[in-house]
């Protein structure tokens, strides 16, 4: 996945709001967004059938991470798959676990990759260069994470892409979805088409778009999810080209899974 757009506590009632698209290569398999039971509980999330994880996902505590690829010259293809980190990332109840947990990362331990990790009170992104693993924790309001540094305004992609979202990110919740889902099918006319954030090359280019917007409720325990008036929406294909599905019915039984010890069984995909 290449460009990953956040909206962290700026928004009353959402304190998370997300848009993604996927770019890849067109020959690589891959399935749409499916309930799994992992050994650490149930996660949604695609699935990428080449090598067994994800790019993007959520669990039943409200928990969502999400994956970008660093450009390096060759990848190693003897480490271990990034996709697989943030299956890990879901196994945590919450954010800051998650990124305790991935501190210490071996050095060469994997390709170089961005790490977002959130839930509804903190926001980290995870900076991996082959040797240190640099958490940051950002701050309430809209981030940007690609194949740069995340944030990075300086980066001509990054720093367009952050530019627009700061200036839908006032919107209410129900309206902030469909102006993220106008720059997730922006081509913005670059000569280098990489520049755009809905990508077409010849066997690559932006293949799904995940819109995401996760909504609270105050209880006697505190802020909880509202799964009920949360919302997701997917594009399986460019969003330029291909409509979005309101698949929220597999927020919901997300969170009935989360509620009780299911076992195993195979995944569910949205009808």
């Amino acid at each position: 996945m290449c460009t990953l757009i956040a909206i962290h506590r700026h928004i009353p009632g959402a304190p998370l709001v997300v848009a993604a698209n996927r770019d890849e290569f067109h020959d690589r398999p891959a399935k749409g967004p499916v309930i799994w039971n992992t050994r650490r509980g149930a996660v949604l999330a695609p699935q990428d059938l080449r090598a067994g994880g994800t790019w993007l996902g959520l669990n039943g505590s409200g928990v969502f991470a999400a994956l970008t690829n660093r450009p390096c010259g060759a990848p190693d293809r003897s480490r271990r798959s990034r996709g697989l980190l943030v299956l890990d990332a879901l196994g945590s109840a919450s954010a800051g676990q998650a990124v305790r947990e991935f501190e210490q990362l071996p050095e060469g331990a994997y390709n170089p990759f961005n790490l977002f990790v959130a839930d509804a009170k903190h926001a980290f992104a995870l900076v991996y260069r082959d040797r240190v693993a640099e958490v940051r924790e950002l701050e309430p309001g809209a981030h940007v994470i690609g194949n740069a540094d995340p944030d990075d305004r300086g980066h001509a992609k990054t720093g367009r892409i952050l530019r627009q979202v700061e200036e839908v990110s006032d919107l209410p919740g129900e309206e902030v979805l469909d102006a993220l889902s106008q720059i997730c099918r922006e081509h913005a006319g670059h000569e280098e088409r990489l520049g755009d954030t809905c990508i077409h090359l010849d066997g690559y280019g932006t293949r799904s778009s995940m819109l995401l917007r996760l909504n609270e409720y105050e209880s006697a325990e505190g802020d909880e999810v509202d799964w009920k008036s949360s919302a997701l929406l997917h594009a399986e294909g460019p969003p330029c080209e291909t409509p979005y599905r309101n698949i929220t019915t597999l927020l919901h039984e997300l969170s009935e899974c989360a509620s009780y010890d299911e076992g195993e069984k195979p995944a569910r995909k949205a009808s």
